[in-house]
């Protein structure tokens, strides 16, 4: 939703994943810069926050109903004065409703790519936890942000997978030039499952995982766990 200004010197900047994956165009539009301490950039922010804050919809998919359920969940929570300006209110909402359906185990490990084989079993509940804080900053952020964006549904259409499901939709921003497709990818375990957003056709875990990559070949995935542990605060 807004463009930003690439630096090239950040060491672990959203932006860098997302130019080599998809391109400077696209990267200008929708790239955070969190690694580099910047704000992150309005299209994400509010695609990441699109996805708790979707008009109730009648029934359909049981992947759309969890989407449309979070949403009536997360709406009564900002609704509550508590929420207004208490970034810490909101984190905590984010962390017990909205976590939980995020699948961090597959997600973690398809972001860390072929590197997941060499990881230790301790290095892994590292990267999934520290993968977690991450991801529980960045939609804070984003609902501290909300200003009344909307998501328009698309028809939902079966995969060739039961066990697979992708929910589309329009992200609708007056301040945008245009609709942003935003597609959501989910798969069922013992339930459904968030495990990619994809924004233009561009994947949240294709950019992870390059700029992850890249943290390995430096210092190895103890170096990508350190850089996860600073970034989070610890």
């Amino acid at each position: 939703m807004m463009s930003s200004i690439i630096n090239q010197s950040a060491a672990f900047e959203y932006g860098a994943c997302f130019k080599y994956a998809c391109g400077y165009r696209v990267y200008n539009r929708i790239i955070l810069r969190e690694f580099n301490g910047n704000p992150i950039m309005n299209t994400l922010r509010a695609v990441l926050a699109a996805i708790f804050l979707l008009p109730a919809i009648a029934l359909a998919h049981p992947a759309e109903d969890l989407i449309k359920q979070l949403t009536n969940d997360l709406i009564a929570a900002l609704d509550n004065p508590e929420a207004k300006g208490n970034s810490e209110f909101v984190r905590q909402v984010v962390d017990k409703d909205v976590l939980p359906h995020i699948d961090f185990d597959l997600m973690t490990k398809l972001t860390v790519g072929k590197h997941w084989k060499t990881a230790t079993p301790e290095q892994r509940v590292s990267l999934v936890s520290e993968f977690r804080d991450l991801l529980l900053n960045t939609y804070t952020k984003a609902l501290d942000e909300y200003s009344g964006q909307s998501m328009e549904f698309l028809p939902f259409k079966e995969g060739k997978r039961d066990d697979r499901a992708e929910v589309k939709t329009l992200f609708k921003d007056p301040a945008a030039s245009a609709d942003i497709p935003v597609d959501y990818k989910l798969r069922m375990k013992d339930n459904w499952l968030i495990y990619d957003i994809e924004v233009e056709n561009i994947s949240l875990v294709l950019g992870y995982k390059s700029e992850f990559s890249s943290q390995i070949k430096k210092g190895g995935v103890a170096g990508l766990i350190t850089a996860l542990e600073t970034k989070n605060g610890k």
